[in-house]
């Protein structure tokens, strides 16, 4: 149920965004936490943090963003979250702004495109991971499922970002550009990993998914799931072993 692009090597730099930081309590789970940080226009995002349980510093770190309508639970939920840090990095997801327990109005006619709001969320969770002082700023990666997927990609082609490798899920080309502030102020998407559905909207994710393939440099790779007509992570049910992959590629990227 599947077809597998792969090319070679290559990275750039840029700089992090800056926003405010706020602690919240401790779960259950002895290295899971939930935390809460302010974004630069003053949202409360509500995250949980998985951590490993290591004394080590300069870790790298793995964070989750959801699809727009639901929440972080649906990453949390899955066997990769907690896969992440059993190889010795944070893993992180957290509520876009007006979803879960996250802050802020959920404006669905602005939110998926507009640069000044979903984006200075990934910007907080990206500034509260450097304020730990434990992660390796440089090996940082963004996941994320539809609206997830098109911040996962300008997380790594905007100038404005640091992030090492990225995957998306269900991306649409428009919406990154918008996401990005114009295309303008994209530059080629920087190690990537994109995943679509071959049947969705008849079709488009995966034109999209290649389309954004082809603004990518190296590494990258592009995955249609056949037969499946999934968004997001529902692709994962259409695909069992597609979640492994996922975390294959993390492991070698970061």
């Amino acid at each position: 149920m599947k077809a597998i692009i792969c090319t070679a090597v290559a990275r750039h730099g840029c700089l992090a965004m800056i926003c405010l930081l706020g602690l919240a309590t401790q779960n259950a789970a002895a290295n899971e936490r939930n935390i809460r940080f302010s974004t630069l226009d003053g949202v409360s995002i509500v995250a949980t943090i998985l951590a490993p349980d290591t004394q080590d510093n300069q870790l790298a770190a793995v964070i989750f963003i959801h699809q727009g309508g639901s929440s972080k639970e649906e990453w949390t939920s899955l066997p990769i979250f907690g896969q992440i840090v059993s190889h010795g990095m944070y893993a992180l997801a957290y509520d876009i702004r007006g979803h879960g327990k996250s802050g802020g109005e959920a404006d669905f006619s602005t939110l998926f495109d507009d640069p000044n709001q979903a984006t200075l969320d990934m910007a907080a969770a990206i500034e509260w991971l450097r304020q730990t002082g434990r992660v390796d700023m440089a090996r940082i990666a963004v996941v994320g499922a539809s609206i997830g997927a098109n911040l996962a990609c300008v997380a790594v082609g905007s100038p404005q970002f640091s992030i090492r490798t990225a995957v998306a899920m269900s991306g649409k080309v428009a919406a990154v550009y918008n996401l990005a502030g114009g295309r303008e102020h994209l530059n080629d998407l920087n190690s990537v990993f994109l995943i679509a559905s071959e049947l969705e909207q008849d079709g488009k994710r995966a034109t999209w998914a290649k389309e954004l393939y082809d603004l990518a440099a190296a590494p990258r790779q592009l995955e249609i799931v056949a037969g499946s007509d999934g968004h997001g992570v529902a692709v994962f049910d259409d695909d069992p072993t597609l979640q492994q992959r996922v975390l294959d590629w993390l492991l070698l990227r970061l």
